[in-house]
């Protein structure tokens, strides 16, 4: 796979889950990283690198969305006071990153995503 063809899939990736979390409200935003992860992470490094970091911000995504509505019925719904507010920062965080690291993919850069799990590695 060429360089430049290798930062252009790794660019659209990050765009296209950030598009899908903004268009299903986060809920069917892994399944572009992974689609594209699967199909392109064996031709290129840089997209493999790219595809583990989104593919691991939706997944903290997925995970920090369960942990609150956990946490708020077991508070018998005080804790959604404190839970939604923080689920929604994290996910305009999400999308905000989700751009930023597009960007860098665009230059070819291996951009470390903050705060996320490490689920895949």
């Amino acid at each position: 796979m060429y360089e430049s063809e290798a930062r252009t899939i790794s660019m659209w990736l990050h765009f296209a889950a950030a598009i899908a979390a903004i268009l299903s409200a986060g809920t069917l935003s892994f399944v572009v990283p992974l689609v594209m992860w699967l199909m392109y992470r064996e031709r290129s490094a840089l997209v493999d690198w790219h595809g583990k970091q989104n593919l691991n911000l939706q997944l903290t995504m997925i995970g920090a969305g369960i942990a609150a509505v956990i946490l708020g019925v077991v508070t018998l719904f005080i804790g959604f006071i404190v839970t939604i507010p923080l689920f929604i920062a994290y996910w305009i965080f999400s999308v905000v990153i989700s751009f930023m690291a597009g960007t860098a993919a665009q230059r070819g850069e291996y951009y470390k995503i903050p705060l996320v799990i490490p689920f895949v590695r």
